[in-house]
């Protein structure tokens, strides 16, 4: 699998239309490259390319991008104009959510198979006994 294959960042790219998957990779990298303290959208452009610096629909893409992953929670925003990491890097704050839903799903397949079990009982029919 390419890493423009990741299913995380194809799904990261899909509200941010003017950044491909490869700018939204340099995004991800810029931010897990700060150092754990406040930052801002033009702290993380600096660390970008060129191309990206000097389209301003791009700049304004990364903001978008940033305000996605606030709402993931891998972000805050003490201020408006400021942003601050919640994990060292997105994988790792992802980790915890992936165990969660692993279990969750675990546990939604376990259910799932109970309830087959009652409706195959209740559609059985009785055994007569001979005599």
């Amino acid at each position: 699998m390419s890493k423009l294959d990741n299913p995380v960042l194809k799904m990261l790219s899909w509200r941010v239309r003017k950044l491909g998957i490869e700018e939204v990779i340099q995004v991800l990298g810029a931010v897990a490259s700060i150092e754990d303290r406040v930052f801002t959208l033009t702290d993380v452009v600096n660390l970008l390319s060129k191309d990206i610096i000097e389209s301003r629909q791009k700049r304004r893409s990364i903001g978008t991008l940033l305000q996605n992953l606030a709402e993931l929670g891998y972000l805050s925003k003490p201020s408006e104009r400021k942003w601050v990491k919640n994990a060292p890097t997105f994988s790792h704050y992802l980790n915890q959510f992936i165990l969660e839903l692993s279990s969750l799903e675990k546990s939604f397949h376990i259910q799932h198979q109970h309830e087959k079990e009652k409706i195959v009982k209740v559609l059985e029919k009785p055994h007569r006994l001979s005599r």
